[in-house]
């Protein structure tokens, strides 16, 4: 059966998803996406120009929208792949910058950079070769155009090499000869196509239903959800359960840690939240009687608490250095909405000072009063006071060197504070005046930032979970009135993005920084992934698919495990589905085993083909894929490249050949030749000539067939 393709269907049923979506402003990369969007909708226009005029509006919507997808792009950071490495691997991208722009002839762009009024010269060129004979080019008249074109200073060396790459792609049938059909079909096909590619590598799919823990040892709500090294989870009950859960959720071990203070309290202590000290294998707890606890991971015993902090810490944070693990950092946010800072240079010396403190209730404890007297304990303390309201949540960003605070107050919902104040003397000099008046004298009294020491970000419905992509250099915040903002951490004013979708208030978000996605959970426990970089949809999970559809008190996500994790006082995992038997630290190529492989010396490309029918071409330069397509259901059994390099053929299971052109728009020109009836096991193995193919057969019963074409290139061209 033949490859039946159709780049007629629209960008729009494409892109369709849960989530609409709100693009930000900015003046240079609106410029950017109009260009890009020019010059498809150009192209479209004029590829299609023989066609009937639906088709030509139909072109036009669809390279509208998708200039409109690509409104916002957050800056660049490192891990992003620069313009000089997407260059060698594609002519299109590096298209020679007009003389008039002001660029240097050396210098790359990005695609989408030619203009208009370029691709209006190149067809009066076309337009010209049509009234002197047959529209067509050759390869240098072409390049003529192009230096015509683009001015003979941007047209360098290395770009004339690529337009030669670009005018073979185009000559896909070896007529050495190109017209202006061609060239916009190319450029339309080649993009389109592109754009297909990059959506289904950003496919997000989950293993549902939900994995759901059966008879729990946690009697109250999981506050607080931690994972491991290795990949297992941590759950903290308000009752005080610890369990320590495999990657299959299976309970490994468990204990509640206020099992102490039942025989001398009518109530266990109430725990708000936890957090692991991994590098010194350490489990710390929050508690309502305004004390910090630290017990051991491995064996669960006590070992020091911190007692009477200035108010209830209700979140926590441990940082610790990658290069020297014991400088660490420690963040309490309480009920009053402040944060307290504690830093030291070695946590080790810290905890041998709380723990040489008296025991108290089966703990040694070290009260803060000891901590702040002790000028030797080498921990520096602040409290900054940043709300109104609690913290609902609190991070530290390393790469920011900021911490990050949350909370329901209108007026300063997300706060990016600094550690330590500018000078010694203003920590002092920023004293609050209600802290001052009338109120009962404090020891670590909360001080307000200077201006130029915090970033406050205002939200009508404060936030209740925020996060940091540390690649893309952008902040995401969660709120009641069920948006996801996309922030620059550097602009307050207004997000650069908001996605739309949650039907009810976000409680959590989490950036997925090395694979520019976001996840978002709402109170219904709707659990959406979104793009970063295009603010769309990825995925959707409704409770009626994953089955957990109690409230969630907690959520979590694993980026070790690859999976999300709802609690309330039962933990529910969703998974999501990852290649099976593929390495971490490899490139994985096919979902199938790999059926083929050929190399393309005219466009130094190698081309790859698995069982399931996937073929995808890679750049020899960087390793990169540049685009892949389908042959069919039946699978590849056998591929070769004709000997001028630009054509593939495919040998099936069923008993098809199929040919086309390896660029972008081969999918939609690959013609097919069935060979005969079906042979059980059958194995191709497949010797192409310039006129002759040949073509051998073997079954399981040893027994082979020899079958040929002459002038196979008059079928191809038919």
């Amino acid at each position: 059966m033949a490859l039946q393709t159709q780049y007629s269907r629209s960008r729009s049923a494409r892109n369709r998803s849960t989530g609409n979506q709100k693009k930000g402003s900015g003046t240079d990369l609106h410029e950017m996406s109009r260009n890009k969007t020019s010059v498809t909708e150009f192209a479209a226009e004029h590829s299609l120009r023989a066609k009937s005029e639906v088709g030509v509006e139909q072109a036009r919507r669809e390279a509208k929208g998708d200039g409109r997808k690509q409104a916002w792009a957050p800056p660049k950071r490192q891990g992003l792949s620069s313009n000089s490495a997407r260059s060698q691997r594609d002519p299109l991208r590096t298209l020679p910058p007009h003389p008039s722009s002001g660029a240097s002839s050396s210098g790359t762009k990005s695609r989408g950079a030619v203009h208009l009024e370029q691709l209006d010269k190149l067809r009066e060129i076309f337009d010209e070769a049509t009234r002197s004979g047959d529209g067509k080019l050759d390869e240098e008249e072409f390049l003529r155009a192009c230096r015509n074109v683009f001015g003979e200073e941007a047209m360098s060396t290395t770009h004339e090499e690529q337009m030669r790459t670009v005018f073979k792609k185009i000559d896909n049938l070896s007529n050495d000869t190109i017209s202006w059909d061609d060239f916009c079909s190319f450029l339309y096909l080649e993009y389109h196509e592109r754009d297909s590619a990059e959506a289904r590598a950003k496919k997000v799919d989950f293993h549902t239903p939900a994995i759901i823990t059966k008879g729990s040892p946690h009697h109250g709500s999981v506050c607080a959800v931690q994972h491991t090294s290795d990949g297992g989870l941590v759950t903290c009950s308000e009752e005080g359960t610890v369990c320590f859960w495999s990657q299959e959720l299976e309970l490994k071990r468990t204990k509640p840690l206020t099992e102490i203070d039942v025989k001398q309290r009518e109530k266990p202590k109430w725990i708000s939240d936890m957090v692991l000290s991994l590098p010194h294998k350490k489990i710390i707890l929050a508690t309502g009687d305004c004390e910090l606890q630290f017990f051991e991971m491995v064996n669960f015993e006590p070992y020091c608490q911190l007692s009477r902090l200035e108010s209830i810490p209700l979140k926590i944070v441990c940082w610790h250095d990658p290069e020297d693990e014991v400088k660490t950092v420690i963040l309490l946010g309480d009920k009053d909405g402040a944060v307290t800072v504690m830093i030291t240079d070695n946590i080790l010396n810290a905890f041998t000072d709380w723990k040489s403190g008296p025991k108290l209730e089966g703990l040694p404890t070290y009260s803060l009063y000891k901590l702040l007297s002790n000028s030797e304990s080498g921990v520096k303390c602040y409290r900054w006071k940043l709300h109104s309201s609690w913290v609902t949540e609190l991070h530290y960003f390393p790469k920011l060197l900021m911490f990050g605070s949350c909370s329901l107050d209108p007026s300063a919902s997300f706060v990016l504070g600094v550690l330590s104040p500018s000078t010694e003397v203003d920590s002092y000099l920023r004293q609050t005046s209600s802290a001052t008046r009338g109120a009962k004298r404090s020891l670590l009294p909360a001080r307000r930032f200077m201006s130029c020491d915090q970033r406050v970000f205002r939200m009508a419905k404060g936030v209740s979970s925020a996060d940091y992509c540390s690649r893309h250099n952008v902040l995401v915040t969660g709120s009641a009135d069920r948006f996801v903002r996309v922030w620059n951490p550097f602009m307050t004013s207004k997000p650069v993005g908001t996605l739309e979708g949650h039907t009810a208030p976000v409680f959590f978000v989490k950036a997925d920084s090395a694979n520019s996605r976001l996840f978002s959970i709402g109170n219904d426990n709707t659990i959406m992934v979104w793009d970063i970089l295009e603010f769309t949809c990825l995925n959707s999970v409704f409770p009626s698919v994953h089955k957990f559809s109690v409230p969630t008190q907690a959520a979590h996500y694993n980026d070790v495990g690859q999976e999300v994790v709802l609690a309330t006082d039962e933990v529910g995992v969703i998974k999501l589905v990852q290649p099976v038997g593929v390495r971490q630290d490899m490139v994985q190529t096919h979902l199938s085993p790999v059926a083929g492989v050929a190399f393309s010396p005219c466009f130094n490309h190698l081309i790859t083909a698995s069982r399931d029918g996937v073929v995808k071409v890679w750049a020899m330069e960087t390793g990169k894929k540049e685009f892949e397509f389908s042959v069919g259901r039946c699978g590849v059994s056998a591929m070769a490249v004709d000997k001028t390099g630009k054509r593939i053929v495919t040998g099936s299971s069923n008993g098809q050949l199929k040919c086309g052109a390896i660029t972008a728009e081969s999918a939609s020109r690959h013609s097919t030749k069935r060979t005969g009836k079906r042979w059980p096991g059958q194995d191709l193995s497949l010797s192409i000539s310039a006129s002759i193919l040949l073509l051998l057969v073997g079954t399981r019963n040893s027994q082979f067939f020899l079958m040929w074409w002459i002038q196979f290139r008059r079928y191809i061209n038919q």
